[in-house]
């Protein structure tokens, strides 16, 4: 994969909404909640995913400043494999027997 550009974020214009922080395959911006956001530069691959969830259009693609070595795009596939992991572990199930699960809980927080 070659990288033509990188997401750059107009810090100044950034509301901290962290809808591209969630767009992001591979954890390459950072922030917080109300909290300006910021694209580590050397991590992100290009995609733009995090450009049409941005409600105030704060971010650009523009060309990067370093080289796309191998051992960054090694390390771009290991962060988008834990992200998936994460979310993945983090994912709701439905509850097949509802009062069990209820009961299950309360038995833990009475421990």
């Amino acid at each position: 994969m070659k990288r033509e550009a990188v997401a750059l974020i107009d810090e100044g214009r950034c509301i901290g909404c962290t809808r591209c922080i969630d767009a992001c395959p591979v954890d390459a911006i950072v922030g917080a909640q109300s909290l300006m956001h910021t694209v580590v530069e050397p991590w992100c691959i290009g995609c733009g995913l995090c450009l049409p969830p941005c409600p105030v259009d704060c971010i650009d693609m523009v060309p990067p400043r370093g080289s796309w070595t191998e051992a960054l795009k090694r390390a771009a596939g290991q962060r988008g494999r834990f992200r998936t992991a994460r979310l993945r572990s983090k994912a709701v199930r439905p509850v097949k027997d509802r009062k069990a699960a209820l009961a299950a809980a309360l038995a833990r927080k009475r421990r």
